[in-house]
Order: C-alpha cells, then sequence, then structure tokens
C-alpha cells in the first residue's frame, strides 16, 4: 500500500498537468463547501430565504474580493464571522496558495524548452554526446567548415544554455543519451561521425547501443587510454585519450624526437612529425623543435641562421620565454627558452635539424616530471625514448626513478634535483598545484625549461605568468585531434596556434586558376606552402596561381579560413 501511494505521489509530483488540474479541483471543493454553508445557515441567521444561486454569487463575491451587493447590511454576528472566512480563504487561496504552489509549476510548463529534434533531416553531420570543455573545442574547431553537428545533452538547463549559445553553429537536442528516441531524433543512422565524450562506462553502453545502426565512425574519448581495447571491442573506431596526448605534447616541445612517432590513426599528425630516417621528400612538414644548449643554431638570430636561403626552410611562427610570437622578424635570438616551428619540405628539415638543431647534445639531459598519471607518463615515455634521463616526484610510488613527496614541497623538487635539470614537466590534474610548482621550479632554476599542463582555459595565462615555457591546454588538444579526424575528408588541420589561428591544409577544387595574392585579398589569410605536381613551393610569392588539384597550407582564423576554403 505505502508503495502504490508512493508511486502516485510521484506521477503527481512529475506532472505539471496533474498537479495544476488538482489545485482547480481543490478551489471548486472550496467553492462548493462555502456555498453550502452561506445556504444552509444564512436564512436561520438572518430570517431570510436564499437560492442556491444567490449564495453562489455571494461566495464569489467573497473568494474574488469583488464585494458584496444587496445582501448586505448583516444583522447577525454569526453571519459576519462567516462572511470574514470566506473573505480569508478567497484571500489565502489567490494570494498565498496560487503564488507559492501553482505559479511555480505554470513557469516551468510555460519556460523555453531546449528542442527534442532537428528541424529537418540531417546526413553526414557529426553527432557529439557529452557536453564539455574538450567537444566545446571540437566544435569551435569545426567552425572552419560548413559541417553540420548536432549536440545531444541530458540535463535540459544546459541544453537550453548550449542551444542559446551555438544558435547558429550547431543543432541541440535535449535528451536522454541511451534512449533509442533520442538517437533517431540525431538522425543517428546517416552520421558521418558520433563523438562520445562521457565515462567509460556510459561510453561502453552507448556504443554498444548505435553500433548497430551507425553507418559512419564512432570516436570515443576516455580518460585512460587503457581501456582502449575494451570501447574497440564495444565497437569504437577510434579511443582517443586527450591525457596521453597532452603528455606527448609536452615531450615534444621539450625536446624534438629525431625517430618521430607518428600516429597513422589521427589524419595530419604525420605533417607535424619528420622521421630522419624516412622523411618525405618534396611533401611539406612543419615541425616543432625546442632548440637546446649545445646546438650550433643556440644564441644565432634568425637572420643569422639564414634558414630559408641555405635550406628552403621558413620559421613561420615561434614561442620564446613563454610568450608566442605569430610573426618573428629576423632579429629574434633563439636561445634555451626558444621553440621554432620551421617550415618546409620534408628533406630538407632533415637537413637544418642535422646542420643546426642537432639533439646529441640531449642524451646527458635530466628532467624532472611533476605528476605521474596519463599525461607524466606519456611525457615520461617520449622523453625517455629521446635519451633524457627522468626523475619522477608523484605522492604514490612508481616503477620509476622517484622521488616520493609533494610537487609544490620545495625540499622535494630539490632531491629531484630541480636545480640541476635541464626540463621540467609539470602534468598534475590540478590546475593550482601546476601553477605553484612552476613558480617553485621557476625561482630554483631560472634556465629551465618548463612545460606545463592546464585543464581550465582560465589557468593558461596564470602558467605562463608563473615562469612555463609552453602550456598545454588538455581539452583544447582533444578537441583539436577530434577536428583533425572528423575533417579529413575535406581540411587537414595541421596545427591549431595559441592565438586562436589555425594552420591547415587544404586541396584546390575550383577549375579558375587564381594567384596567391587574390586569395589572400579577398580572405585575409597568410598562405605559406604549395604542394603542386612535381615540386613544393615554400614562402610562395604573390604572383604564384593555384591550380586545381594543389594542396594549400594556410594560417588563418576561423572566419579567414572558412571563406578561403569556400572560394577553393
Amino acid at each position: 500500500m505505502a508503495l502504490r501511494r508512493g508511486r502516485v505521489w510521484r506521477a503527481i509530483r512529475n506532472s505539471p498537468g496533474m498537479q495544476i488540474s488538482i489545485y482547480f479541483f481543490a478551489f471548486a471543493l472550496l467553492v462548493g463547501l462555502n456555498t453550502y454553508l452561506f445556504y444552509s445557515y444564512y436564512p436561520l441567521l438572518e430570517n431570510k430565504s436564499l437560492s442556491w444561486s444567490e449564495s453562489l454569487l455571494f461566495v464569489v463575491e467573497s473568494m474574488t474580493t469583488v464585494g458584496y451587493g444587496e445582501l448586505l447590511p448583516f444583522s447577525s454576528e454569526i453571519t459576519r464571522l462567516l462572511a470574514i472566512q470566506i473573505m480569508l480563504s478567497g484571500v489565502i487561496m489567490i494570494f498565498v496558495v496560487i503564488p507559492l504552489l501553482l505559479a511555480p509549476f505554470l513557469t516551468t510548463l510555460l519556460a523555453p524548452a531546449p528542442p527534442r529534434r532537428t528541424p529537418h533531416h540531417l546526413s553526414g553531420h557529426t553527432i557529439v554526446m557529452g557536453y564539455n570543455e574538450l567537444t566545446s573545442s571540437v566544435i569551435d574547431s569545426l567552425a572552419i567548415s560548413d559541417h553540420d553537428i548536432i549536440i545531444i545533452e541530458q540535463d535540459k538547463g544546459k541544453a537550453l544554455e548550449i542551444a542559446t549559445r551555438y544558435r547558429k553553429h550547431a543543432y541541440v537536442i535535449w535528451g536522454d543519451y541511451t534512449d533509442p528516441d533520442t538517437w533517431s531524433a540525431a538522425h543517428t543512422a546517416s552520421a558521418q561521425y558520433v563523438v562520445v565524450c562521457l565515462d567509460e562506462r556510459q561510453t561502453a553502453s552507448i556504443v554498444l547501443g548505435i553500433r548497430a545502426q551507425v553507418k559512419g565512425k564512432i570516436i570515443s574519448v576516455v580518460d585512460k587510454l587503457s581501456f582502449d581495447r575494451y570501447l574497440r571491442y564495444a565497437g569504437a573506431d577510434y579511443v582517443l585519450s586527450p591525457k596521453h596526448t597532452t603528455g606527448t605534447l609536452l615531450a615534444r616541445h621539450a625536446v624534438f624526437n629525431p625517430n618521430g612517432d607518428t600516429e597513422p590513426d589521427i589524419p595530419g599528425l604525420d605533417r607535424i612529425t619528420v622521421n630522419f630516417h624516412d622523411a618525405a621528400g618534396k611533401e611539406l612538414r612543419l615541425i616543432n623543435v625546442p632548440l637546446v644548449f649545445g646546438c650550433r643554431a643556440a644564441f644565432k638570430s634568425l637572420y643569422e641562421l639564414r634558414l630559408f636561403e641555405r635550406f628552403g626552410v621558413i620559421v613561420p611562427f615561434l614561442w620564446k620565454a613563454g610568450k608566442f610570437i605569430p610573426s618573428p622578424g629576423n632579429d629574434i635570438v633563439v636561445d634555451n627558452t626558444t621553440s621554432l616551428f620551421l617550415f618546409g619540405g620534408g628533406e630538407s628539415i632533415v637537413t637544418a635539424l642535422r646542420e643546426e638543431f642537432s639533439t646529441d647534445a640531449c642524451t646527458d639531459a635530466l628532467a624532472v616530471i611533476a605528476g605521474f598519471g596519463d599525461v607524466g607518463a606519456a611525457a615520461y615515455q617520449k622523453l625517455s625514448a629521446s635519451g633524457v634521463s627522468c626523475i619522477v616526484v608523484d605522492s604514490k610510488k612508481q616503477d620509476v626513478e622517484q622521488v616520493i613527496g609533494n610537487a609544490e614541497d620545495e625540499d622535494v623538487l630539490k632531491r629531484a634535483r630541480i636545480e640541476e635539470a635541464r626540463f621540467c614537466i609539470v602534468a598534475l590534474n590540478d590546475d593550482d598545484v601546476n601553477i605553484f610548482t612552476t613558480l617553485m621550479a621557476r625561482n630554483l632554476n631560472p634556465v629551465i625549461r618548463i612545460l606545463a599542463r592546464a585543464n581550465e582555459p582560465a589557468s593558461v595565462e596564470k602558467l605562463y605568468r608563473a615562469g612555463a615555457d609552453y602550456v598545454a591546454l588538455l581539452p583544447r588538444i582533444g578537441g583539436q585531434t577530434i577536428a583533425r579526424i572528423v575533417l579529413a575528408d575535406t581540411i587537414t588541420i595541421l596545427l591549431e596556434l595559441p592565438n586562436g589561428d589555425l594552420v591547415i591544409l587544404n586541396h584546390v577544387r575550383t577549375t579558375y586558376p587564381r594567384p596567391v595574392r587574390w586569395f589572400i585579398s579577398k580572405t585575409g589569410v597568410r598562405i605559406i606552402g604549395i604542394e603542386k605536381s612535381g615540386r613544393s613551393v615554400v614562402a610562395p610569392d604573390p604572383d604564384e596561381v593555384l591550380d586545381e588539384g594543389d594542396a594549400v597550407i594556410a594560417v588563418g582564423n576561423t572566419k579567414q579560413l572558412k571563406k578561403f576554403i569556400r572560394l577553393l
């Protein structure tokens, strides 16, 4: 019996329509009761006969506070008390019960609600389940194309907020992630990609549910890469760990890996890595090269290096002392605080690296890694493969050379030999701890190269001010990786720059040849390279003509690149 009452109460509580009906029924019952009382006692108290309609009129006049007519004045005290009771019950119902109980449900009922489905059928689109900083980065990266995006969010308030924010850039559906009706409303069967960014259990359940009907690819984003095999078995085509990718990227900004470590599953990554033993000849590459002590290029200006004249390689942008410089001048001197981006053919870059940026001096380098979670472990693996000795600082015992303790403790960092280390990877899961650790490392070793991880966008600038030479924002790295996969058939995203610009590679589709200057004047992009049939052009002349089929590498913001891609 108690269980049945509980079900009835939950049904009433979850149904605004039923609640409104109950309130109106209670109001009608009160009017009827007051009418009966007045009809029964008025003749006895006032010695006057009264009809039902006159009694009802009197009660309604009282409860609605309209006032009385011919029935006044009263000669009985009891009649006056009865009238007062009717007046008070009306006032309580109108001014207390309705505003406190009925108004909230009316507000909820009439409040704007996020859509349950798209306004029309979509095909070849991307579905994103689980909105957070990472998927926000995915959506922002996809904005350079005309690709349709559907965001599924099961929290009503959050879905309404997302719908308002992305009104012109994405469709939003409010619905349960595991509900087949939600999948149907998002046209899952005709989607090109489905991105699931939830915890591993939810992700596995969703992938198993939609795999049979999805003809496109499923991308699952996980916290730990160790779940890879389980989610692939469930049906995911890609299993990505932003933490693992971020750790690898931090290591690359510490020291260049001459062996390269391309990940063929991720389109475009082959363009930002190079292998000393098998470099593609004319294919253009964009390689990040952290400058280290002992190489010939140290303490020379870009003018003195003459990279373009000697090797056909340019430096389109670089990092220096934690500051990103999008268009470096020839007077900039490169030192151990500098990380350059070299752009040119694969063979040309390898030659420049061997002659000016040799990494042999890193074999005796020491790196301190603060935090040995997925980010720190990935950085440790890459640095160790490059010949860098690593000491880990972590509060838990790890099966590596380690100092057990808190990275915010000065004595712990000193025992980890921070004062003689060349690199420091700050990879803890707490941004505040990362900021303080960066401050301590910079003060204990002013010339150390610090590479830090950030979880929140607001922490990036703080980490730079604390002394970091490079900061990897984990959600942005993950979002950029997913965008690479989704846009692979049309656009290759090579790099997302800290100033909001993107470096992309796209092919010319128009049959009308146009010079480089025409595209620049129409869009404002910066064209840094062209791959033509049989040859590659670095830093092309404005009069260089783009022909159908040419691959173009361009730099610009989302608005500029979107216009550029349409013109191609």
